[in-house]
């Protein structure tokens, strides 16, 4: 009688879980390693600014800040009525010793213009740049 003989898959088989395999080891490994730079960044802390009103000015703790959030704590020592306007955002009118908080996200660096949006007290010096870098 005359044996027939089967085809060699085993090899093929052999080769084809192989590299399933490997592929599989390796998509692990990815997932393990630590992401971009950019992804793993910790948010930085946010920073205080302290913005004391004035009967004709503004008087900032700093006038430069990092990207991120930056957080206004206003407070209104003067005689007249303030509030505190920057990048949109803008404080309750304060009377005298009443105080307010913005917080404010800068995604990009640049110039950024405040002031007190309140009877024309802008054009008589309550006004200002903030700076981002």
């Amino acid at each position: 009688m005359e044996s027939k003989t089967r085809p060699l898959r085993t090899p093929i088989r052999t080769v084809i879980v192989a590299v399933f395999v490997a592929g599989a080891v390796a998509l692990g490994a990815a997932a393990q390693a630590p992401a971009s730079a950019h992804a793993t960044h910790r948010a930085a802390r946010p920073t205080t600014i302290r913005v004391s009103t004035h009967n004709s000015r503004y008087v900032l703790s700093r006038k430069t800040a990092r990207r991120g959030v930056v957080i206004f704590k206003v407070t209104n020592p003067a005689s007249e009525r303030h509030d505190f306007s920057i990048k949109g955002r803008t404080t309750r009118l304060l009377t005298t010793g009443q105080s307010a908080t913005l917080r404010v996200t800068f995604r990009r660096k640049g110039r950024y213009p405040y002031k007190d949006t309140f009877d024309h007290h802008a054009q008589f010096g309550c006004h200002g740049v903030f700076t981002i870098t």
